[in-house]
């Protein structure tokens, strides 16, 4: 009888801890900062660097869900380019897909990436879609 109530202790464990609710997680080599390389195919390319470049715009994901980004600070992209560092927010929304939430010079801006590839030197998102917040 004590076998059937240990068994049966044991067969309700497994059934429970099946059915957790597990959140999404992304791999550790996200955080750390991604310089903005090149533009291929609707797809945004970085390589990981241990700085922001002068010249360059880039990323840097923090584990707190906290972002820095380093983008132009107008809405001209014809060079020479004036760069500003502004801070904002990210969140995993499933396994490959990312919410950053930040400013730039036309307000409040909401952004979903894809994440197509991820290793330890590069970062390869694609972008779904951008909403302005009023």
């Amino acid at each position: 009888m004590r076998i059937l109530n240990y068994i049966a202790i044991l067969i309700l464990s497994i059934i429970f801890t099946s059915f957790q609710i597990t959140e999404s997680k992304v791999s550790d080599f996200l955080f750390q900062k991604w310089i903005y390389e090149d533009y291929q195919n609707g797809n945004l390319i970085y390589e990981s660097k241990r700085n922001f470049k002068k010249d360059k715009p880039g990323i840097e994901f923090k584990e707190n869900g906290a972002i820095t980004r380093k983008q132009n600070s107008g809405w001209c992209g014809t060079p020479p380019i004036v760069y500003e560092t502004v801070y904002g927010t990210w969140k995993n929304v499933s396994d490959s897909l990312l919410e950053i939430e930040y400013k730039d010079w036309s307000g409040l801006r909401k952004d979903t990436l894809q994440i197509i590839e991820l290793t330890k030197s590069k970062l390869t998102l694609k972008p779904i879609y951008t909403l302005k917040k009023e």
